[in-house]
């Protein structure tokens, strides 16, 4: 199925961040500013422990140096244009995690791979099923549905470790020159046999959607359900896996919020007015739904019945209260709850610190415990997640501040794969 060429209205969007250009419904709010928000890192706080740590991003293309070569004097593979996103832990007998390196810019000829996680000193990804899976220019194109071409994000449900959902943009050099070239869709891989199980194409996606985040839930009916970020179309888009039938809601805190647009994250400060960007919750197909954008103070939660029961095109503040009372105290990113729903874990981005809150609390920034500073390791952060198994929360961060701005010094480390050891922490 062609889509519709949206790459002016994606040009639009996106390409202000490149240049740093300068330029309600009533809710009781609690404002704060981040000296405010409760400290412990510096007493008893966490061991934050590295897993990998790159100075820039190469792919391993095996023994065929020829199609290195080929790929470099296309000007289709350029290290330096590849900016690891997204990271998924596989279990410990598989020994490797996935990397999404989603089409920011020409010169990534991969957008999913994998890399040994027991290998810290290990610089190379390889293409994950196959580098004949991706295609990353428009006319080498010749199947939308099982080819793939800008991978965002990657997940797995906690309850099936053989299964990787991965979410595909299909949009092309997003940061200067978008282009929609494929349908957004949601590709499932068997992880024992690294085949591909399903592939279910998102209908009647917004023109400038860009999909960046992916959660997936196993009901206990078998309903597989995934909720998915529109970052750049305001959007949550909720996908049924099991009949392929996706819907699109609204809601005002999907948008940026003025005062929010520019992030520094440990770079210059650049101009990103990004909407919905982190989605997270508990395990329980009824229990909730924990949203945030990246260029807000807002946090919100949704009980699930009520995306359930929504209808395509809905507004959700009509249909259940949505904010939560307590503010941030700057743009902030990717979220985490762990299995049970009781903690919430989220970054300040400015900060470069991660914070938690206890569900049970009030939803107030007294009660969001700092549990991590670092202003070397915690850069911008990208990819959030708490693995089931281990209770470990991976953080992925990244200069992309300084990507944007073309500052990023390559001698020193600007990729990193970290976690935290939940086991026995209070929030």
């Amino acid at each position: 199925m062609a889509r519709k060429d949206c790459g002016i209205a994606l040009l639009l969007l996106l390409s202000l961040a490149i240049a740093g250009a300068h330029r309600n419904r009533k809710i009781k709010k609690t404002a704060v500013n981040s000296d405010e928000l409760k400290d412990d890192s510096r007493s008893g706080e966490p061991e934050l422990v590295t897993v990998i740590a790159l100075k820039e991003a190469k792919f391993d293309f095996g023994d065929n140096a020829t199609v290195e070569q080929y790929l470099r004097d296309s000007g289709n593979y350029d290290p330096k244009s590849v900016l690891p996103y997204d990271v998924t832990v596989d279990t410990a007998a598989r020994n490797r995690i996935f990397v999404a390196t989603p089409q920011v810019a020409r010169g990534i000829p991969v957008s999913l791979s994998t890399s040994p996680f027991h290998d810290p000193g290990s610089s190379s990804l390889k293409p994950y099923p196959s580098l004949d899976v991706h295609r990353t220019t428009e006319d080498t194109i010749t199947d939308c549905n099982t080819q793939l071409v800008s991978v965002f994000t990657t997940t797995k449900t906690s309850a099936d470790e053989d299964t990787l959902f991965a979410v595909d943009s299909g949009v092309l050099d997003i940061i200067k020159n978008p282009k929609a070239v494929c349908p957004p869709k949601i590709v499932s891989f068997d992880l024992q046999t690294d085949k591909v199980k399903n592939v279910t194409i998102i209908e009647n996606a917004a023109c400038n959607t860009i999909y960046t985040l992916i959660r997936v839930e196993q009901c206990a009916d078998g309903r597989l359900v995934a909720y998915i970020a529109d970052t750049v179309g305001f959007q949550l888009t909720v996908t049924d896996l099991t009949t392929g039938v996706s819907k699109h809601l609204q809601s005002q805190y999907f948008y940026p919020k003025p005062g929010y647009f520019f992030t520094k994250a440990g770079g210059p400060s650049t101009y990103l007015p990004y909407g919905l960007y982190g989605i997270s919750g508990d395990d329980r197909c009824d229990g909730k739904l924990y949203m945030q954008g990246h260029a807000t103070n807002i946090q919100v939660a949704v009980k699930k019945e009520a995306i359930r029961n929504a209808n395509d095109g809905d507004i959700l503040d009509t249909m259940t209260q949505v904010a939560l009372p307590g503010r941030l105290a700057g743009p902030s990113g990717p979220l985490a709850a762990d299995p049970s729903g009781q903690l919430l874990f989220f970054p300040q981005q400015d900060a470069l610190a991660v914070y938690c809150w206890n569900t049970s609390k009030p939803h107030h920034p007294h009660n969001f415990r700092m549990i991590a500073r670092d202003s070397e390791r915690l850069q911008y952060f990208s990819h959030m997640e708490v693995d089931p198994t281990s209770m470990r929360l991976y953080l992925g961060t990244n200069r992309f501040t300084k990507y944007l701005s073309k500052t990023i010094d390559y001698s020193d480390y600007n990729y990193r794969l970290l976690y935290i050891n939940l086991s026995g922490i209070t929030c």
